[in-house]
């Protein structure tokens, strides 16, 4: 066994203890005992930080570097990046919205009713065990990563840009980027579909003041989704630097959200009021 992997085996040893002990804090903690403490956090603050988790996804850091390090191959036009960048994210915001919104939707429809929460728990369970495996066995067996059989599309959709980013005309442009945005964010959602869900769950469960509220609270939720993606083109455009996404790099954001996603699951299935927002 080499050092990195008998390293990999020693994050996930105290990744699983440390579930473990929370797992029994969880479980024994009084949720009105952490209240009388102070210790809550805003809807606001846990939107940005499973949101900002959620950003940080690898399938959309794959397809966004993959698409700037081909722009950056072929063009050192700085409004020809911004331009299929920011159409790019728009774009990903426009389709993830939408999917959140949804799932808003249905739960807001069923309530949230102890078996829908219990589902949710066991779906992030699920996934969470699912994204932290990636750390041990990248893309072996079941795995919320862009599937094998979409991979091969996608890359092509992406070189079929090159001579649209060479000659094509701006309108051209849009509409080409437009629909590799389109196609990518559908391709995505089995990757991205953990944290949207849990999130959507959570905020039907809290009493706001309107529908509108919802809403302006998925507007924010994905805003800062699509944060990452936005800083990372203005860098690429400034510096004209293209680089994809490392295979290290994605094992570790997978397990980083897959171990919080279980976190979340555990909460949800055994002291759910430790949820309860301010």
């Amino acid at each position: 066994m080499d050092k990195e992997t008998q390293k990999k085996l020693w994050i996930v040893t105290i990744s699983v203890a440390a579930l473990v002990f929370f797992f029994i804090w969880a479980r024994n903690i009084d949720s009105r005992a952490l209240e009388n403490l102070g210790i809550t956090v805003s809807l606001p603050l846990f939107t940005f930080i499973i949101a900002i988790m959620d950003g940080f996804n690898p399938c959309n850091l794959f397809v966004l570097t993959f698409l700037l390090a081909l722009l950056i191959s072929v063009s050192h036009s700085r409004k020809r990046i911004y331009t299929i960048g920011y159409i790019f994210v728009l774009m990903v915001f426009a389709i993830y919205f939408l999917f959140v919104a949804a799932w808003l939707n249905l739960f807001k429809f069923i309530g949230f009713i102890d078996p829908l929460r219990i589902t949710i728990a066991i779906i992030a369970l699920i996934a969470g065990i699912i994204n932290m495996k990636e750390l041990l066995f990248f893309r072996k067996g079941i795995t919320l990563m862009v599937q094998d059989g979409a991979k091969p599309k996608l890359v092509q959709k992406i070189e079929n840009m090159k001579e649209v980013i060479k000659k094509g005309t701006m309108p051209t442009l849009i509409v080409a980027s437009i629909g590799l945005a389109a196609f990518s964010s559908l391709v995505e959602l089995p990757c991205t579909a953990g944290f949207p869900i849990i999130y959507a769950a959570i905020l039907t469960s809290k009493v706001l003041e309107s529908s509108f509220a919802y809403y302006l609270y998925l507007l924010l939720y994905n805003a800062i989704y699509v944060l990452p993606l936005a800083i990372i083109i203005g860098i690429f455009g400034w510096t004209f630097k293209g680089k994809k996404i490392s295979k290290e790099t994605m094992e570790i954001i997978k397990f980083v959200g897959g171990l919080i996603m279980v976190a979340l699951g555990i909460i949800l299935l055994v002291n759910p009021g430790l949820l309860a927002l301010s």
